[in-house]
């Protein structure tokens, strides 16, 4: 919806929102610059958003911990090895 349409319907794009738990693209331009969410649909997101961080820094401290004392230069060469085969698998090739 362009952002003419949603400043001249904002009452239905709330309602829908609220109501019907549906979301609307706000677009300028034919670019969407917003959408417009219900506040459960809001509180998901950013519990989900939340969650995701929380998990991410934990598996960079169990990395930490399973490369602790480890010759710094050793754990790049296993990365970037890891990094490749991860990349070779995504993209179909073999070594």
């Amino acid at each position: 919806m362009s952002a003419k349409e949603a400043r001249t319907n904002f009452s239905d794009v709330l309602g829908r929102a609220y109501y019907k738990g549906e979301p609307t693209i706000v677009e300028k331009q034919g670019k969407p610059v917003a959408v417009v969410i219900s506040p459960e649909e809001y509180e998901r997101y950013r519990r989900y958003k939340e969650e995701a961080k929380q998990r991410f820094f934990q598996v960079v401290d169990r990395i930490q911990e399973r490369n602790a004392g480890k010759d710094p230069e050793e754990v790049y060469r296993d990365v970037t090895a890891a990094v490749e085969d991860v990349r070779r698998e995504a993209h179909g090739r073999q070594p």
